[in-house]
């Protein structure tokens, strides 16, 4: 089985790297990218097989996976179009599997993917749903590319844009609010590397807990707050400037805007 990828950014470089990791020979993933130096980096970091178009990966590739931004799709759909009825895998954001089917031939395999930039570090959060094309065996090649880099759920497609809000952009807030909790403790007398590995270190366990006690979060939250005592002031402090109605409206937002793609 051969995967091609058009698109050779981060993510797909988390993606391969997890590939490899998990036991699919370099030499079977094809990849391109209009820059380069990129390609040239995952070649000689994986050993992967360079493609000189996005034409070349879609007629090799049993497999093609889309890897571009969205607005960048436009520039690549006339290449992966060649690729006749062999499945074709997309991380682009805001496309429905209509779109893809409107501009693919006819009985084309499509199955959208949102993964998360955990899979750099092998946990991923990624959703996988697909067309009427897209069988039980297609599915099940989805499902073993992405689970080398973390968990995998199938969804409908109408969830998508929550989904990628809480398991996708969500991370962009987790990481404003690590650095926000570093200067704190900067501010707090804390060299700025130690501040930046306690704040990241007590996220970690947090949520490593919150996800093997099984208790609901806001029991543990209660556990830690002791009555009369100084968590509880920061917790209430936080309620008071509307921290769980931003995260709230700005997972709203992303899902609004991912709507307009």
């Amino acid at each position: 089985m051969k995967y091609g990828f058009i698109g050779l950014g981060n993510m797909a470089s988390a993606i391969i790297g997890g590939m490899v990791k998990g036991g699919i020979p370099a030499e079977d993933i094809l990849g391109f990218n209009r820059t380069k130096a990129k390609t040239d980096a995952l070649v000689e970091k994986y050993g992967i097989v360079e493609c000189a178009s996005a034409d070349e990966v879609a007629e090799r590739a049993d497999v093609l996976i889309l890897a571009v931004k969205p607005q960048m799709l436009p520039d690549v759909m006339d290449a992966a179009a060649r690729c006749g009825s062999k499945p074709v895998l997309t991380i682009a954001a805001g496309k429905a599997l209509s779109w893809y089917m409107e501009r693919f031939p006819a009985g084309t395999p499509v199955v959208r993917i949102m993964p998360n930039i955990a899979a750099r570090v092998g946990e991923s959060l990624s959703a996988i749903c697909g067309n009427k094309f897209a069988d039980e065996s297609v599915i099940a090649e989805a499902k073993k590319i992405f689970a080398c880099v973390g968990k995998v759920y199938i969804i409908e497609e109408k969830f998508f844009p929550a989904f990628s809000s809480i398991c996708g952009a969500s991370g962009a807030f987790i990481y404003l609010y690590i650095d926000a909790l570093a200067e704190a403790g900067v501010r707090a007398g804390f060299p700025r590397a130690m501040a930046e590995e306690m704040a990241s270190g007590a996220v970690l366990g947090a949520a490593k807990l919150a996800q093997d006690s099984g208790e609901h979060p806001i029991a543990l939250m209660n556990k830690v707050c002791s009555p009369g005592g100084t968590t509880v002031e920061g917790v209430i402090k936080l309620k008071e400037l509307g921290f769980e109605t931003a995260i709230q409206q700005a997972t709203q937002a992303v899902i609004d805007k991912d709507k307009l793609l």
